[in-house]
């Protein structure tokens, strides 16, 4: 059996981490948490019992219904408020020491972004193309034309939060102590470990949000939470700050695109025509008012834009023709 003859006994850790320990020991442990051991250690440590849940998200630990609201908002005051209180108490336990000695809480930051001030990076994806790519701890996002997303070099220790204007497909890796955050216009996605599907572009009067697995909370501008499972679609709406829930057959169709496939279902024309402009970086005239009276449900594999167009002519009594680079609408 090996032994490390530098690391501290457990009970002189907890002391340190608990508040409790003498200058001498806060020292040695402080010395030995910049070894790589003692950073996995307190990384964990830290993870474990200080970061349990991100105040907002605590309602994804909650496996039944809450028979009272009231009652439910006060146990969660008073946990978030002992929380905060052990909180600061550990962390400055941890962090003194550190700071004497010098250089070592930089090597942890290093390790876990402790102080959630990471540098972030902005990604646009133009129109007429789409992109997949994979976040630090593994959770990946599928990004649709015509969208931003701003996302940190580094997650926090307290939560995962990455900013979005536009559509993606995320499915992200579960951890139940540093939930995953997604901010948009007026309101945020909160989740432990899920795969959805998320359309929120600047210019649209609506959000909506397609569950495919997990849990997930929508928070309000008004820090209203709405809770959505498996199968459902949240409409939410900007102007007004309320969210429609609506059980779907297959929330998989929402997500679609990120197979390269279109679908549409009960669009209007206008609807149509913004989504293929996004598509295809291809701009649409209609010509005859007459040709937005007209709805359209299909399905296509086959993403060439000629063969779309000739689909719609197929649903409707409408003519697309494509000519200089331009999609001209009338009604046949």
């Amino acid at each position: 059996m090996n032994v490390n003859l530098n690391r501290p006994a457990e009970e002189t850790i907890d002391n340190v981490l608990n508040g409790l320990a003498s200058q001498e020991e806060a020292a040695q442990v402080a010395t030995w948490f910049s070894t790589p051991e003692g950073q996995l250690y307190l990384s964990q440590s830290m993870e474990k019992d200080l970061a349990r849940l991100s105040k907002g998200c605590e309602d994804l630990a909650v496996d039944h219904r809450i028979p009272s609201e009231v009652m439910y908002g006060r146990i969660m005051k008073r946990i978030r408020t002992k929380r905060i209180r052990r909180l600061c108490v550990r962390v400055a336990a941890v962090l003194l020491p550190f700071l004497l000695i010098g250089g070592i809480f930089f090597q942890l930051n290093s390790r876990v972004n402790l102080l959630g001030g990471a540098d972030y990076e902005e990604v646009y994806i133009p129109k007429g193309e789409r992109v997949q790519f994979m976040f630090q701890d593994g959770s990946k996002a599928y990004i649709n034309a015509d969208s931003k997303i701003r996302y940190p070099k580094q997650f926090g220790l307290l939560d995962r939060k990455i900013f979005l204007e536009g559509e993606a497909y995320f499915v992200v890796t579960p951890n139940a102590n540093r939930p995953f955050v997604v901010e948009m216009e007026k309101t945020s996605i909160c989740v432990l470990g899920t795969s959805f599907n998320v359309a929120a572009y600047p210019e649209e009067a609506y959000i909506y949000v397609s569950l495919d697995e997990g849990k997930i909370t929508m928070v309000s501008a008004a820090k209203k939470n709405n809770y959505l499972n498996p199968g459902e679609k949240l409409i939410y709406d900007k102007h007004t700050d309320s969210c429609t829930i609506i059980k779907v057959a297959d929330t998989k169709s929402a997500s679609l695109w990120k197979n390269d496939v279109i679908t549409f279902k009960n669009a209007s024309l206008q609807e149509v025509i913004k989504a293929l402009n996004r598509w295809y970086d291809v701009p649409f005239v209609v010509d005859d008012p007459r040709a937005h009276t007209y709805s359209y449900t299909f399905t296509s594999e086959n993403t060439l834009l000629e063969k779309v167009l000739l689909d719609l002519e197929k649903i409707a009594p409408v003519r697309f023709t494509y000519k200089d680079d331009t999609v001209r609408v009338s009604v046949k």
